[in-house]
């Protein structure tokens, strides 16, 4: 037998189990610890990671009917439900995992299966670098379950995975015994017969089923489904000041929908964004701002096209971008952690910098005139154990912008001096930031004078700055939600 929770029960048993904590229930990570008076923050999960709402308006959006090619597994252990439904759910994102190795990498106990808690961090590890995020959903009746499903299937196109309780569902009808935690995956709907079709990873009895969502919902766990959402921090990046008013503004692409928006600062406001993109955004692998590279007083975007690896400068304007100018011929999609960094060439121009992926060696592009110029290899392999890479203020006080960057292997950041065509030897700045995404540097957006950065906690969506110093960040500071897909 298999569970989502804590205990399990083997089938055809006649004892009555209830499961002591388990199941997907929306159980709280460890509280954030504080940091001491005045120290650099250390970022970690937030209390809860509950999905967005899905209403009845998003549902309306998605197709009456829809079903995802997938193919489906079945455990090869007894606890092996939760690893092998995510594998499955992360098949369609194009993401090949085995359930042995997710098995490994969530815990999963030989007597005590998975916790959502174990899972969910592990699936947003595939899924938030594609610009989508997994989150607790409560799907405990008919509506709110095919409304759901209707999203992630129909409009999202993937598998969300469902933690139900095994006895409940119909195919195991002669199943003694009570709260079986269990995990499936929903992978089509039609919602004029009122039907989802499932498939269960557990060989004796299931396979793909399709049954009413009324029963369905009836097995639900509490909380149970990893609802899948669009990000819409997507290529987070600071753009200056495009809205006139002399504060910092940001960009992000909306994953679901393609579409540009911009954040005027210092709030970042979602009900005060500004459509500056309508379509065809999610089709960029790479944004990042950049200084004035078109001489007309406003910072610029330059972003990687993925079909076809070009490179593109789309000037700024006030509340727009301006028409694109192509300024790399193919190849770009073999760089990554494309960041602006300021001026590293002394020649007044903004500079770009990127990891290339097949060697992880970090080059510099000097900034000119509407293109950049031929690059300098300023860092040796090893980069590509770095993500997040962000150009910075001059936090290390040499006259320099400098580069921050965390560590893949055990989420530490570390700050890179700027140097002339050059980054210095690093300094680890803090720890806990391998749950904090789309790091961007912005104006001073808390009033204290410096550059502040702002994060978004993976886990619940939340943006939060961490306010400048002139040797690191301060502890953070909330300031908006809803950044893991606004679905409602």
């Amino acid at each position: 037998m298999k569970s989502f929770g804590r205990r399990v029960l083997p089938v055809g048993s006649v004892t009555a189990l209830i499961l002591a904590g388990g199941g997907l229930t929306g159980a709280a990570d460890a509280a954030p610890t504080p940091p001491p008076p005045g120290a650099n923050l250390v970022a970690r999960p937030g209390a809860q990671a509950m999905a967005p709402q899905v209403t009845a308006t998003t549902a309306a959006a998605a197709p009456a009917s829809a079903k995802l090619s997938m193919t489906g597994q079945y455990q090869k252990t007894n606890m092996n439900c939760v690893p092998t439904s995510s594998s499955m759910s992360l098949s369609t994102f194009g993401v090949k995992v085995s359930q042995e190795t997710l098995a490994k990498k969530m815990g999963t106990s030989p007597t005590k299966g998975t916790t959502g808690a174990q899972a969910r961090p592990v699936l947003n590890s595939y899924a938030d670098p594609l610009g989508y995020s997994y989150g607790f959903a409560d799907a405990s009746t008919s509506s709110s379950l095919m409304a759901k499903v209707s999203y992630d299937v129909g409009v999202l196109k993937r598998a969300p995975v469902l933690g139900v309780w095994m006895e409940k569902l119909p195919w195991n009808s002669k199943m003694s015994g009570s709260k079986v935690g269990h995990a499936i995956v929903a992978y089509g709907y039609n919602r004029s017969a009122g039907t989802i079709t499932v498939f269960d990873p557990w060989k004796a009895t299931g396979g793909t089923h399709t049954l009413s969502a009324t029963k369905l919902a009836a097995g639900m766990q509490p909380t149970g489904m990893f609802l899948a959402t669009g990000r819409t921090d997507v290529g987070l990046t600071s753009l200056g000041d495009q809205t006139g008013d002399g504060t910092a503004d940001m960009v992000a692409t909306d994953r679901v929908t393609g579409k540009l928006w911009l954040y005027p600062g210092p709030g970042f406001a979602a009900a005060k964004r500004k459509l500056i993109g309508s379509s065809g955004w999610n089709g960029m692998a790479e944004t990042t701002g950049i200084g004035d590279l078109t001489g007309d007083g406003k910072a610029d975007l330059i972003a990687v096209r993925k079909s076809d690896g070009t490179l593109w400068l789309y000037p700024g304007a006030t509340n727009a971008v301006g028409t694109p100018i192509k300024i790399g011929s193919s190849g770009w999609n073999g760089m990554t952690e494309l960041t602006g960094i300021g001026d590293l060439t002394g020649d007044g121009k903004a500079d770009l910098i990127a990891v290339r992926k097949s060697d992880g060696t970090l080059w510099l592009y000097p900034g000119a005139t509407k293109r950049v110029a031929t690059p300098v290899k300023i860092g040796s392999s090893g980069w590509n154990g770095m993500e997040k890479l962000t150009g910075v203020a001059d936090i290390t006080q040499d006259g320099k912008p400098d580069l921050i960057a965390v560590r893949k292997s055990d989420g530490t950041l570390w700050v890179y001096p700027g140097g002339n065509r050059a980054v210095g030897s690093a300094t680890k700045l803090g720890s806990g930031w391998g749950g904090i995404r789309s790091l961007t540097l912005t104006g001073d957006i808390t009033g204290d004078g410096a550059p502040d950065l702002v994060g978004v906690e993976a886990s619940t969506g939340t943006m939060f700055v961490y306010p400048g110093r002139t040797t690191g960040y301060a502890a953070r500071q909330q300031l908006t939600t809803g950044w893991n897909g606004s679905v409602g």
